[in-house]
């Protein structure tokens, strides 16, 4: 049986919140919600948040939460209080806090926006025993965890997925078929759940089994019917669909930044600008003609160069801004 705990904290005299947590164990595969966000949030990928309202996006960072101005690419606000943002509803940003050790206890925190990302509520649930609840991949595998808010509630799934990164094949026990070892194995090793909480007095029931089934992955290809004619094949939708960037090669590998982006209005077609970088396509956004996409870790020309949140001014094809941020992807030593 699932145990899950939450803690009311008081923020100055006015706020008495709830938040998350239970699950409902489902099959040995794992899922994360895509679903419909609200109006108020865009995800551009996992840990990345934006509110377009507020012209802000919540982020992952070294050192916790940030809330990075989109306009300026400056930190309102940083808060070590959780370590990835899942979603964002009015003034509660409800955030993933990361184990300080080993666990299958899966905390989860709701920051107060308005309050430099003070935490409002906590809640603790205890996962399966062989889930190691962590943030994005390591080690000992991989757990995702997502929400989405639709009114009052928020639907919170998460799974985990053993993924060794090395070792021998096991033989099976005597007398059981190959294939239903395989199967036994892969259901001790595999966990997701899904639930509904009350995002005003903290109730949390089952949700639907079946969002948490794994959904399908994005397709950001823009379909022929929505391509911008007179403008490069290869077109891509932003996060939040309002905008279309057509991507060309236009250079060889002597070339850093070898594609050039064109960005256009969706619906009515309209050209916001342009630039050049060295990816052919990432998730992006574009807010008053800057356009913010994420850039993975590189080396160029010698010299290391850490993921990082950007921000290109389409009007004048210059970066403006770029922050450093935290990734969900493994990129430490592997054992031996």
């Amino acid at each position: 049986m699932t145990q899950f705990r939450h803690e009311k904290l008081l923020i100055g005299t006015r706020h008495l919140a709830l938040v998350l947590i239970g699950l409902v164990v489902l099959s040995p595969f794992c899922a994360i919600v895509q679903g419909q966000q609200t109006a108020a949030m865009t995800t551009l990928r996992p840990g990345i948040v934006i509110d377009p309202a507020a012209n802000i996006a919540y982020a992952m960072t070294p050192e916790g939460v940030a809330a990075i101005d989109l306009a300026s690419g400056a930190k309102r606000w940083t808060s070590n209080a959780a370590a990835q943002p899942l979603a964002i509803t009015g003034n509660r940003l409800i955030s993933q806090v990361e184990p300080k050790t080993p666990t299958n206890r899966l905390e989860l925190a709701v920051l107060n926006t308005r309050e430099r990302g003070t935490a409002m509520v906590r809640s603790v649930a205890e996962l399966p025993s062989f889930v190691r609840v962590a943030i994005g991949q390591t080690l000992e595998g991989k757990f995702e965890a997502d929400a989405r808010v639709a009114g009052n509630s928020a639907i919170v799934t998460w799974r985990f997925e053993f993924q060794p990164i090395r070792g021998a094949i096991q033989e099976p026990e005597g007398g059981v078929p190959v294939a239903e070892a395989q199967a036994r194995a892969a259901a001790q090793r595999s966990a997701e759940g899904a639930l509904q909480v009350d995002l005003t007095t903290g109730a949390v029931s089952p949700a639907d089994a079946s969002l948490a089934r794994r959904a399908a992955a994005r397709r950001w290809l823009v379909t022929p019917t929505d391509k911008i004619s007179d403008a490069a094949p290869t077109q891509y939708e932003s996060a939040d669909g309002r905008h279309i960037m057509a991507s060309q090669r236009i250079a060889d590998d002597k070339t850093w930044a070898k594609y050039r982006w064109t960005v256009f209005e969706r619906g009515t077609n309209r050209r916001v600008g342009e630039f050049q970088t060295h990816v052919a396509f990432a998730p992006f956004v574009v807010r008053d003609s800057i356009l913010i996409y994420e850039t993975t870790p590189y080396i160029r020309a010698g010299r290391e160069e850490p993921a990082k949140l950007r921000g290109v001014n389409l009007a004048t094809r210059q970066e403006a801004w770029s922050v450093e941020v935290r990734e969900l992807e493994y990129r430490g030593p592997f054992p031996p």
